[in-house]
């Protein structure tokens, strides 16, 4: 990989530019803005603002777009969000392994904190697990790109995911119902009420049932031949949400929130990749070539096919208090949440897994927010995050692991206009983190018990210039900060619970944003460069097993177009593209042994060299990844007819830092999805008709180094959706 842009990304670069100029020049077309792409209004910047007017990288997508795109589950942003890559983590049911930029957490268990943050109506998400969340009754999802370290939670250097619930509405009384049914015997079903009970309060809930049958079948032979036939991969999912709102006053209002979930969707199962595959089918769960199951074999060191006890249940629930008001020229927002994950999950990840997970976390956030006549303003906050999470965990092992954090910050950032058309955003932010470990190998008696604290600095500038009504550009310098932890693994003396210090970004951006020729295309231009000192790493690592360890410097720079064509009033395409070039710059020989896994790098031959772990490719980081789609909407037999279609694209990529074995390495052929949808004119109801993977591409996006094993992505799915309004 180069330092400077891939070869694909220049042509882009050129062509956009290109694009950008004529469509400066061309006249309007038919009626003066009869066809421009509707503003979207986003709240990145803690204030209501024109996605195309901040110096914010952000992709929003509101329920009609999460509809036509069929985005259903965090999961499902997998092709709308430029150099995004989501996956369930290993062996998990609904783990979010999400990688933004080409970083990302694949560590899930307790003593690991995501790189990409996900923020449910502004409250910040603890863990990993049971992060992959349905969007039950959302407004607006908006997936924000780079470091965020000025305004949010916790610093997330790598990005954000933000769920913004609908809120009760004091104007009408409403009662939504859909069902879906499709392959594998899917059964879902959803039902949203809305009651006005004053003109100052209102209550909204939500109901949520998630039912399918799995992809997978055990096929296992030997001793447990008799089981062979089972299902694996179910989904089985139940939520509810409940919102209450208030208006005090013209000026002061409350929502509190209650949302709680009980997931018994198994977890994804490993099955052997090809060409270690007895029936090249991934979606069989049967044992290698030549090996016979043995209920003699220790349950711990079940082998590839011969597993067969796949389960997890994760309950997660939450309390949100969001309170605000003006005070003079000021608005004072004071948000609370409390939220509880519990998780019981026996998998396998390279061998046999269990863990059994219970975490509770509280954060407290108070705003001041001014809403100046004048060229400055700002908006400034503390938070505090307290969280408490006990593992207890057998792989080959048994595993005790408890880590309490206490997070403090206050932050401040502000907007200076020199004029109408030229503005300065600065911001700030002081962190200080405690964490501590109470972690014990249950079998050699090995164990870490230790306190460590973290202090940052992080900051923002950009300056931001309006060319025009339609065009804008901006730039931008900030730093991130990520505290440091823990391996959560003890398998050799020298490698217990090792700790990892924390990590450090500097990131830099220019921006575009324009709408041209009469308001019709819209196209958005993002180039990034950020460094890393000390990013974290999980691996393995020659001598110490499987563990955590920090890299000293790694590049990574790329470009991002999202695009909007309104083509006629009933049809619109759009598009997407990400490119990423990354590469580690400045490694130690024990961390060249991580990366490589003892040399087992394509081109290492069995020998670890720090020049050859400086030629891998960052795992989960494509260099280029997109899509294309359109949609179209006629009149048909008194009603409206819309069509959406989708094809999605990437380059090759690597699952495991040390880009082997051959059977990490990510190979999506290109996918398609689609969707048909009727609503009369006069009626409150719909159906669709819809279809995911058309093309039956069988992929994997996980991988583990031992056993051939694979985590296969769902094969082409549809279903039939019914919704409806009372």
């Amino acid at each position: 990989m180069s330092r400077t842009l891939t070869t694909l990304t220049k042509p882009l670069l050129s062509i956009s530019i290109a694009v950008l100029a004529a469509g400066a020049r061309l006249p309007a077309i038919g009626q003066e803005n009869a066809l421009e792409i509707e503003e979207v209004i986003v709240t990145s910047q803690r204030r209501e603002q024109s996605i195309q007017e901040i110096p914010v990288a952000v992709t929003a997508l509101d329920p009609q777009q999460m509809e036509l795109k069929q985005i259903a589950n965090i999961a499902d942003l997998q092709y709308q969000v430029p150099n995004i890559s989501i996956a369930a983590n290993p062996g998990t049911a609904n783990g979010a392994r999400i990688f933004l930029r080409g970083v990302g957490e694949e560590e899930s268990r307790a003593s690991a904190d995501p790189a990409v943050g996900i923020y449910v109506d502004g409250v910040y998400i603890g863990r990993q697990v049971g992060a992959l969340f349905d969007l039950v009754d959302l407004q607006r999802i908006e997936v924000l790109r780079g470091p965020q370290g000025t305004l949010y939670g916790r610093n997330s250097n790598g990005g954000a995911v933000k769920l913004i619930s609908k809120a009760p509405q004091f104007d009408a009384d409403a009662l939504d119902f859909k069902v879906s049914v499709g392959s594998q015997n899917r059964l879902d079903a959803k039902i949203t009420a809305n009651l006005a009970l004053s003109e100052s309060t209102a209550i909204r809930a939500t109901l949520l049932s998630k039912n399918r049958d799995g992809f997978h079948t055990l096929n296992p032979n030997g001793d447990f031949a008799d089981q062979a036939g089972a299902n694996v991969g179910e989904i089985d999912t139940r939520a509810v949400r409940l919102a209450i709102a208030h208006n005090f006053s013209a000026a002061w209002s409350a929502r509190l929130t209650f949302d709680a979930t009980d997931d018994e969707s198994d977890p994804v199962p490993d099955s052997a990749a090809p060409p270690n595959d007895a029936d090249n089918n991934l979606f069989t769960i049967e044992p290698l070539p030549g090996s016979v199951c043995s209920a003699s074999t220790p349950p711990n060191f079940q082998a590839i096919g011969c597993f067969t006890a796949y389960s997890s249940e994760v309950k997660t629930s939450g309390v949100t208090l969001d309170v605000s008001g003006d005070v003079g020229d000021y608005t004072l927002a004071f948000l609370s949440g409390y939220r509880q994950m519990e998780d019981d999950l026996a998998s396998r990840i390279g061998l046999p897994y269990s863990q059994q997970t219970d975490q509770d976390q509280l954060s407290q956030e108070v705003t001041l927010t001014s809403n100046f006549a004048g060229r400055f303003n700002f908006v400034a906050g503390v938070y505090y995050f307290t969280e408490d999470v006990q593992l207890n965990s057998v792989f080959v092992f048994p595993f005790e692991l408890g880590v309490e954090t206490d997070a403090y910050a206050v932050f401040f950032q502000s907007t200076y206009d020199f004029n109408d058309t030229l503005t300065l955003t600065t911001g700030a932010r002081y962190t200080d983190e405690s964490k501590s470990l109470d972690a014990r190998a249950l079998q050699s008696g090995a164990a870490r018990i230790e306190s460590v604290d973290f202090t940052n600095a992080t900051w923002t500038v950009s300056l931001n210039k309006q060319f025009n009504e339609n065009l804008m550009g901006y730039a931008s310098y900030s730093t991130g900060f990520k505290s440091g932890g823990w391996s959560p693994d003890c398998f050799a003396p020298t490698a217990c619970f090792l700790p990892v210090d924390e990590e450090e970004l500097d990131s830099f951006e220019i921006g575009i944003r324009s709408d041209l020729i009469d308001e019709r295309l819209r196209l958005n231009l993002t180039y990034f460069y950020n460094q890393y000192d000390n990013l974290q790493i999980a691996s393995t690592v020659p001598g110490l097993g499987f563990t955590r360890f920090n890299v000293n410097e790694t590049e990574i720079n790329g470009l991002e177009a999202e695009l909007v064509l309104r083509v006629t009033e009933g049809l619109t395409f759009n598009a997407s593209l990400g490119t990423i070039a990354a590469e580690y710059n400045s490694l130690s020989l024990d961390q060249a042994g991580g990366l490589t896994n003892a040399g087992s790098s394509p081109g290492c031959g069995g020998v670890v060299t720090i020049d050859c772990a400086l030629g891998l490719d960052l795992k989960n980081a494509p260099e280029f990844k997109g899509a294309i789609g359109a949609v179209h909407s006629m009149a048909v037999g008194g009603g409206v007819l819309t069509t959406a279609l989708d094809f999605a694209f990437e380059d090759e990529s690597w699952s495991l830092v040390a880009n082997a074995p051959q059977h990490a390495r990510v190979d999506v052929d290109a996918l398609i999805n689609a969707r048909i949808a009727f609503a009369p004119n006069k009626g409150q109801w719909q159906v669709a008709l819809w279809g995911k993977n058309l093309s039956d591409e069988a992929y994997a996006r996980a991988a583990t180094a031992g056993s051939f094993s694979q985590y296969a992505a769902e094969p082409l799915t549809w279903g039939l959706d019914f919704g409806c309004r009372f």
